[in-house]
């Protein structure tokens, strides 16, 4: 071993043989040791060399050093020493730990402003899908509003909010998100390839129209741009056994080269690039929306215990904790309301666009927002068992799902491979190899490569946005083919907790007393049945009867004792077989309501039944309306099918006006309804029970639960209705029929400007160029068109607030809460924050914009007059540039967003949702009102001047 001292507060030690291995124990002992010293403040050991550099946060003399670092004990257990970071070597081989304060770190701060710092790890260097394993756990932590990562750099910038997360519980979180990723074990490859493809279309320019003696290197560089096209066509043809688009591409590349036209190559290669980059960007950003919706995790939880809130990791809740929940924080895990009462806003978990109260004894999500109030609850899951957790997953799997449609675009896009050949043959003949060349390039399968996963993604945030979860991709494509809807009666169309409907009573106890009783027996029950009669019971504003001495028996009822008396509560047969004397009406009374479908429950006091309580199943809200709406877009057929007797499961359907109905089946039967109405040739969606009718629900085209969020992860269902409302079922219709449409569209976009293109190399003189630009503008357009359905999820929100009217208490909750000032991110559009009338006339009158088009037209009035240069697709762009907004406002907003000053979308944000939310909620604090006021919310009050 050799120690030198490099330079003040710098110790090397080399040859230690041990260090050439980082990961091996020996090594962690050693840095364990070093790092058990406060004065070391960074470690950095070169295996190449065996050797580690030592640095201290102030100037030490040799001889002090050696007798600090000799006073340490060496670390036995590298176990017993805080956990070390990841120690994996750079570019360069080495290995860098720091330390801050009590955090031992491999990242290293670069810069620490207030809510914004910079890290830089060289572990990241150029491997991207370990970035995006970081970006994803980023992603989900509260507190984090925007961050940028890049691997060549290996910096990552956070931008954060820090009432919400501070820089150390950043480092820490970051260090885990490195240790939990995936290992990479080499740099990617430098993917330079749209920088070279725009090098190689200005050199083809120079080269074609100048400089002819740089037509070899332009060549030179157009062939290596072509590379991945010309490995897609070997791949296509040698490896699938197929000729697909890929071999036109390929074939365009070939003849560009050989007849010198290298500036028309360049440019196809060129938008290849750019349609690639764009592309991946497109898919990037909808993943992101997609998990972005159901919010973000907090990393830590306060912690109840002996009457005291400890703050601690999330890590270190476990199901059986009681944490605490306070007003402005995002519960951090599910469970269930041990004490307290709260105002919480869970959205975007099931689609609720009005906040519920919660107390003792509610279920509570992750990731939902306490509005008002503190909450004691009992940790039920934490961490990735929450639902929220499970939910993420569940989308990052079917995002990946890949459309019919795309398959079978692509699949005709490949038969039309051999006619485009032909007319390109044909081409050669009456218009030379300009126009053959012009023809073959018209291909229709890159387009809808790049669209149809994009409206896919689109259409998954939308029904996120919704409430509607998705498990299975294909159910988007199914549900706007589906003409029968198939509905389980119990727990779908009507509520699984029954109603009271009448209450009979035999002896001298009045119905008041016979309800008491049956209350105070059944109130620690849990079944529907009995939480019906407590919730009765509770609507009189009684305390409860005292019990002891119960005994349950299944299926049969309930004995208690009250005061003494023995008090049984039950069905008939329980009665009987606890020799209860009953009256000769019972039989009579019973069968009456067996008839109308209703349960009856009867009550027996010393041996005596004393009367019975009635229960009628009660029809959920909107149910007609649904019927209805289901009918108005394209249902043929709606069916009820129920375990229920005939008699009032046919009551249900003429009163409902549904088309057939089938009764007494049994759970297991059910699948077999479903097989007979798919023989009949129809396309069922079933609506029912997401875990006991799963039989039923794999068999059926489309399956749908209500079960909401708690049992998502077990639910076989297709899709799964955060909240219990029925009429999500239309809206993903249209979700649907939306998506099926953005489809075709796209394919319109297409085919038409192609084969217009192949009209114009027959009859106009087109040429490649030409050709070129109306293919990739036309791939691109499709692109633009992909994303569209993202504009749905905006327009529903702005439809949920101005047609629900929650109460005035939840409201002004509601206001503080969407008032609060959001962290601006370059994914924030103008659409959300200005008027659709003042976000035309800003793109119209963007400076940007008017250059564009300015440039757009002059180019294309030249392209008409120069020959070589194409003007007619140049002038096309101009004129969509010159375009009100409405139309093709999301695309042109999102390329001028970046124009809006930051404080100005925040100061936007904050005035107009407040403003709008309490105008529209509260009219007497309009433009109109003349005086200020006041409105209050808890110990806050916010003032309103009464002129805006």
């Amino acid at each position: 071993m050799q120690v030198s001292y490099p330079r003040d507060g710098a110790l090397r030690i080399a040859d230690l043989g041990f260090l050439s291995m980082p990961e091996s124990s020996e090594s962690k002992r050693f840095l364990a040791t070093l790092f058990q010293m406060p004065e070391v403040r960074t470690v950095e050991i070169a295996p190449n060399r065996s050797s580690a550099e030592i640095h201290f946060d102030r100037p030490l003399a040799p001889a002090e050093m050696a007798r600090r670092m000799g006073s340490q004990a060496v670390v036995r257990d590298v176990e017993d020493h805080p956990k070390l970071p990841v120690l994996s070597p750079d570019q360069t081989g080495r290995v860098r730990l720091n330390r801050y304060g009590s955090i031992i770190s491999s990242w290293s701060i670069v810069s620490d402003l207030p809510g914004r710092m910079r890290f830089r790890n060289a572990h990241l260097f150029r491997k991207k899908q370990l970035c995006q394993d970081i970006e994803r756990e980023l992603m989900t932590v509260l507190g984090v509003d925007r961050f940028k990562i890049n691997p060549q750099t290996c910096s990552l910038l956070i931008h954060f909010d820090p009432a919400a997360i501070d820089q150390w519980q950043l480092l820490e979180f970051l260090e885990q998100a490195l240790r939990n990723a995936q290992e990479y074990p080499s740099p990617d490859k430098n993917n330079h390839d749209l920088l070279v493809c725009s090098a190689a279309a200005g050199l083809a320019a120079v080269a074609q129209f100048s400089a002819p003696v740089l037509l070899l290197p332009a060549a030179a560089l157009f062939l290596y741009c072509a590379i991945p096209t010309l490995i897609g066509a070997w791949d296509t043809i040698f490896k699938e056994r197929r000729i697909g688009v890929d071999v036109l591409d390929a074939i365009v590349v070939v003849i560009c080269l050989f007849t010198l036209e290298i500036f028309a190559g360049a440019v196809l290669a060129w938008c290849l690039s750019f349609g690639r980059m764009l592309l991946e960007r497109a898919q990037e950003d909808s993943r992101r929306r997609l998990v972005n919706v159901f919010g973000k995790q907090p990393r830590t939880a306060y912690l109840y215990r002996d009457g005291v809130e400890i703050l601690v990791p999330l890590d270190q809740i476990h199901p059986g904790d009681v944490i605490a929940a306070h007003t402005g924080e995002v519960i951090a895990a599910d469970g269930v309301v041990w004490e307290g009462d709260a105002l919480v806003d869970q959205h975007a978990l099931t689609g609720e666009s009005v906040p519920v109260e919660k107390q003792a004894g509610d279920k509570v999500f992750a990731s939902t927002l306490v509005i008002g109030g503190r909450l004691l609850i009992t940790v039920e899951s934490a961490g990735r068992e929450t639902a929220t957790a499970k939910i993420s997953a569940i989308l990052n799997d079917t995002a990946a799902f890949r459309l019919t449609s795309q398959s079978k675009g692509e699949a005709l896009a490949d038969k039309a491979v051999f006619p485009t050949l032909g007319l390109a043959s044909l081409g050669l003949g009456f218009v030379g190899l300009q126009g053959a060349t012009a023809i073959v390039n018209c291909d229709f399968g890159t387009g809808i490569r790049m669209a149809a996963p994009l409206a896919l993604l689109s259409s998954l945030s939308v029904c996120a946005g919704r409430g509607i979860l998705i498990k299975d991709g294909r159910a988007l494509e199914e549900m706007e083919g589906v003409d029968t809807v198939l509905f389980d009666k119990t727990g779908t169309l009507t509520h699984e907790r029954p109603e009271l409907y009448r209450v009979h009573r035999f002896g001298g106890l009045s119905e008041e007393q016979v309800l008491t009783y049956a209350a105070a027996a059944e109130q620690r029950l849990e079944h529907p049945i009995a939480a019906a009669i407590v919730e009765s019971f509770r609507q009189l504003g009684k305390p409860f009867l005292k019990t002891d001495q119960s005994s349950f028996k299944i299926g049969y009822g309930i004995s208690v004792h009250i005061d003494s008396k023995p008090v049984l509560v039950g069905s008939s047969r329980f009665m009987t077989l606890e020799n209860a004397t009953a009256p000769a009406a019972v039989d009579d009374i019973e069968k009456e309501a067996h008839d109308e479908g209703h349960s009856i429950v009867f009550v027996a006091v010393d041996g005596e039944v004393v009367g019975a309580i009635e229960l009628a199943p009660k029809l959920r809200a909107g149910v007609r309306e649904v019927i209805a709406g289901l009918r108005a877009r394209g249902v043929r057929q709606i069916v009820i099918i129920s375990g229920d007797h005939t008699k009032p499961t046919r009551k249900l359907a003429e009163a409902l006006g549904v088309d057939r109905y089938f009764a007494e089946v049994l759970p297991q039967d059910k699948a077999r309804y479903v097989e007979l109405l798919q023989a009949e040739g129809r396309k069922v969606c079933f609506v029912g029970d997401g875990i006991n009718d799963s039989i039923a629900l794999k068999r059926a085209n489309v399956s749908v639960s209500l079960r909401g969020a708690s049992t998502v992860a077990t639910d076989t269902a297709q899709l799964v209705f955060m909240e219990n409302d029925l009429w999500k079922l239309c809206e993903f219709r249209d979700i649907s029929r939306e998506l099926d449409k953005n489809v075709n569209l796209s394919w319109k976009i297409i085919l038409v400007p192609n084969l217009l293109c192949i009209g114009g190399a027959f009859f106009l003189g087109f040429g490649v160029m030409a050709s070129v630009l109306a293919n990739n503008v036309a791939a691109i357009a499709a692109l633009a068109n992909g994303l569209r359905p993202r504009g749905m999820y905006a327009d529903d929100l702005a439809a949920q607030s101005s047609t629900s009217r929650p109460s005035v208490a939840a409201a002004s909750a509601q206001a503080l809460a969407r008032a609060l000032p959001l962290p601006w991110r370059k994914s924030d559009a103008p659409s959300q924050l200005i008027a659709d009338d003042d976000l035309s006339a800003f793109i119209a009158h963007s400076p940007a914009i008017r250059r564009s088009r300015s440039f757009f037209i002059w180019a294309g009035l030249a392209g008409l007059i120069l020959p070589g240069v194409p003007g007619w697709p140049l002038l096309i762009v101009a004129v969509a540039l010159g375009s009100d907004g409405k139309s093709g406002g999301s695309a042109l907003d999102r390329w001028v967003q970046t124009r809006l000053p930051r404080t100005r979308v925040q100061a936007l944000r904050f005035a107009k949702m407040l403003m709008d939310d309490l105008e529209r909620r509260f009219p007497e604090f309009g433009p109109d009102a003349g005086a200020a006021k006041q409105i209050g919310f808890g110990s806050t009050h916010l003032a309103i001047e009464g002129q805006r």
